[in-house]
């Protein structure tokens, strides 16, 4: 089958993002991963950066919800029951935390890359105020590279290490 460009882009870039985000939880010291620092400790963000990857490829909470990853793991998700904003009460262990990183990366190839552009550009009305597919995914895009400088900019600050830049989710 031959893919969609723009849904490959996507996918890769989505898939980057990602690895940014796993960039930092592979170089958190575990005397920080459940650290405050006035604001939420390392495992939370990375937990709610995770969970709004997962909930934007998804068409509807309901499915969201219904997910085997998430049937299997309920004990994980009280806090998002009703994907509402809310104050995160649950520590996550890393364990847990690479096993959502490889959910969402799975997730991607299997969501986004499929799509055609005629799917991208059709307005879902349940998630995200009529936004496209297309402008789902691109904001998904930002919404992890802003949890991934914002946990990489205070894992500077800790370690003294910058982040790496990853520009492609696909091997070239």
């Amino acid at each position: 089958m031959e893919h969609n460009a723009v849904a490959r882009g996507l996918a890769s870039q989505l898939l980057a993002s990602l690895d940014m985000l796993k960039d930092c939880i592979d170089r958190c010291p575990a005397a920080e991963w459940n650290a405050h620092h006035n604001d939420y400790p390392f495992s939370q963000v990375v937990f709610h950066t995770l969970s709004d990857c997962d909930y934007h490829l998804c068409d509807s909470a309901e499915a969201w919800n219904r997910q085997d990853f998430h049937r299997a793991n309920r004990e994980f998700f009280p806090d998002y029951r009703n994907i509402e904003d809310q104050v995160l009460q649950n520590a996550y262990e890393q364990e847990f935390i690479y096993r959502y990183y490889d959910h969402c990366r799975e997730r991607v190839v299997e969501v986004v890359e499929p799509q055609t552009l005629a799917d991208l550009t059709v307005p879902n009305t349940d998630i995200d105020r009529n936004m496209t597919k297309l402008e789902r995914y691109v904001n998904g895009i930002r919404h992890l590279q802003h949890h991934a400088a914002q946990l990489g900019l205070r894992l500077q600050g800790i370690t003294g290490k910058e982040m790496e830049w990853i520009g492609r989710g696909y091997e070239q």
